[in-house]
């Protein structure tokens, strides 16, 4: 059987972030999954939001943006993150718990199927997830029917990226470990990967080839902030060192809510299109760089991520 698989499938929360002055449209996977579709790419976009005006207001946003078939839980509510920034631009986040994304499992009426019936397992070449909806019982026993869905169905697993995505209140070591035992590419901040060595997830001697070969990942990226990323690759000796996309002509940072989002698509895109690290990461610090530039994790659609 001959798979065209050249489709990308994200999982997890989809949520409002409430700043100061309006509500904005949020949750890194809903993010990753907009960038994606804007770029024409096929994208799936597993979570659920409540049956209510924000969810409604959700539904209509990611249809005209290409992405429907999100679920409606038949309880709780749609997710909302109060977002406070300081003068850095640096978000600080209070996400409210017991909400529509929480329980994605939940949204389905009828049975319990892995994915919704218009999303064809072997179509998917990438899956993208954090850990953030992973904290949640009933997100992991999802996210295990769907991996085990694709051994049963005869199909081999499409690449799994995993964006860490630690918040405060939300970076249990188990959890994490569930999440790194089921990547191939992971990626966590460079404060991520001091945290987790303090907690023991990570011993605070490894070095990155060794978490790699101790986790069996096939490629790691840690964000420095302004010293840019490093790339670990298992299929070379070589560590990729990546410095900040830089314009002397480009406005100033905004907020940088949603640039560790733009990178994470990025990614996905260039391993579902096979290119190289060099090239997806290049193009990824560009995208972070220019969502940066505004408020919000999203810009609006006629907001060029690589303008000419």
């Amino acid at each position: 059987m001959t798979m065209n698989r050249d489709s990308i499938l994200c999982i997890g929360e989809a949520v409002w972030d409430l700043y100061p002055d309006k509500p904005r449209r949020g949750g890194a996977p809903l993010n990753v999954a907009v960038h994606l579709a804007r770029q024409r790419v096929q994208t799936h976009l597993l979570t659920a939001v409540g049956r209510d005006e924000l969810g409604q207001q959700c539904l209509s946003f990611l249809e005209h943006e290409g992405i429907p078939g999100v679920l409606c839980h038949p309880r709780l509510p749609t997710g909302t993150v109060r977002v406070e920034i300081d003068p850095y631009g640096v978000p600080r986040f209070t996400i409210h718990d017991h909400s529509a994304w929480t329980d994605i499992d939940g949204a389905f009426l009828s049975g319990i199927p892995p994915l919704p019936e218009w999303v064809e397992l072997d179509t998917i070449s990438v899956i993208v997830f954090g850990c953030l909806a992973m904290h949640c019982p009933e997100n992991r026993r999802l996210a295990d029917r769907l991996f085990s869905a694709f051994t049963q169905g005869g199909l081999p697993l499409p690449i799994r990226l995993c964006d860490m995505n630690l918040r405060p209140g939300w970076s249990d070591p188990e959890v994490v470990e569930w999440c790194i035992a089921r990547t191939e590419i992971l990626k966590v901040s460079e404060e991520e990967r001091r945290f987790l060595a303090c907690r023991n997830a990570l011993a605070s001697s490894e070095g990155d080839r060794a978490l790699m070969l101790r986790h069996d990942l096939r490629g790691l990226c840690i964000t420095m902030g302004p010293q840019g990323l490093r790339w670990v690759d298992s299929s070379t000796p070589d560590t990729l060192q990546m410095p900040v996309h830089s314009d002397p002509c480009a406005p100033p940072v905004v907020d940088t809510t949603g640039a560790g989002d733009a990178l994470t698509a990025s990614i996905a895109l260039g391993l579902s299109r096979k290119e190289t690290p060099q090239a997806f990461l290049e193009r990824g610090g560009k995208w972070a760089a220019r969502v940066c530039q505004l408020p919000g994790a999203l810009p609006p659609p006629a907001f060029d991520l690589e303008p000419s």
